[in-house]
């Protein structure tokens, strides 16, 4: 593998030498910005930040894939290079994510007013293909909110899943012990069925979380009390539902929303960048930050196994509902 790196690195020295390729990022093991649209503008002097929140969202990379694209740790990243960076006047969030951990969402949630409160930039969330649940908590952050057409977003709520296996113990014959210092120090164990105690306590957590992600809303968005209402089950909805319940502005593309986030800058134009690891062929504004992965199903697969237990989520999967109280 040293000897299939270096032979790499030479092939590429010519065209490093010449500034053709910047090996730098993938040295150092950095981000590296790509331009993925030249503003027609000639010396355009201007950035838009285009920052994919990609997949299922998480504290921490995963170990198959330490570039996600949903993790906190990227995203904070790209917002911190946007920040640094006097030229860059805006920034789009590109969402297509069906949401995941709760802490999760709130710090990429928080980062981005951060972001707004320190460097007065606009922010403009472009729902793509699935902005569900954590996937929406974390637009709200934003200053405007755009749909694709065909954007299946909402499932405001949060939602918590296991799986008892008592039963198949008791007829494969496996008996669990458990040592613990209280009654209520398993509670959500697999190992056997929860009481009604523990029942409550779990639901009254998963209000507090569920108010918390209705006050969000409640505060970010010109939404009514009517609007509210209809959106506590848990429901998903298309790109004119959200329009119409005042949880996006308006249906669009991605290029609807890099005009409007040029306009909200108060901009002619703007180059639109992208932070990726190492430079991809596909330089355009669909280009992605990240290489292919799995569905949302193996990603959310791969969620609930790094939890290693039950985990309280905002998160939409096919088949699965999503509750408040």
């Amino acid at each position: 593998m040293r000897r299939l790196f270096l032979l790499f690195v030479f092939a590429c020295l010519p065209a490093t030498l010449c500034g053709c390729i910047d090996l730098a990022p993938l040295v150092a093991g950095q981000m590296n910005e790509v331009v993925v649209e030249e503003s027609p503008r000639f010396l355009e002097i201007n950035k838009i930040a285009l920052i994919d929140v990609d997949g299922v969202i998480t504290a921490s990379p995963s170990v198959w894939m330490p570039r996600s694209g949903a993790a906190v740790a990227d995203v904070r990243e790209k917002l911190k290079r946007a920040a640094e960076d006097r030229r860059v006047v805006a920034v789009v969030l590109r969402i297509n994510s069906p949401g995941g951990e709760v802490t999760a969402s709130d710090m990429i949630h928080q980062d981005i007013l951060r972001f707004k409160k320190e460097t007065g930039r606009p922010v403009v969330a472009m729902l793509m293909g699935l902005a569900t649940s954590g996937g929406y908590y974390i637009a709200t952050a934003a200053d405007v909110i755009v749909a694709s057409p065909t954007t299946v977003t909402g499932s405001v709520g949060v939602i918590m899943q296991f799986v008892s296996v008592e039963d198949l113990f008791d007829k494969i014959g496996v008996e669990a012990e458990v040592v613990k210092s209280g009654a209520m120090k398993d509670i959500a164990s697999p190992l056997r069925r929860m009481t009604a105690e523990e029942r409550r306590i779990l639901r009254g957590i998963n209000e507090s979380m569920f108010e918390r992600f209705i006050a969000v809303v409640h505060e970010s968005r010109p939404v009514t009390e009517a609007d509210l209402q209809t959106i506590r089950d848990g429901r998903i909805l298309s790109a004119d539902q959200a329009v119409a319940l005042h949880l996006a502005d308006r249906t669009g593309y991605l290029d609807d929303a890099l005009r409007i986030a040029r306009i909200r800058a108060g901009v002619g134009g703007a180059d639109v960048v992208l932070y990726r690891p190492f430079p991809h062929y596909n330089a355009n504004i669909y280009a992605s930050a990240f290489p292919a992965r799995g569905g949302v199903l193996e990603h959310a697969l791969e969620l609930l196994l790094k939890q290693q237990g039950a985990a309280f989520l905002y998160l939409w999967e096919p088949g699965l509902a999503n509750v408040g109280p």
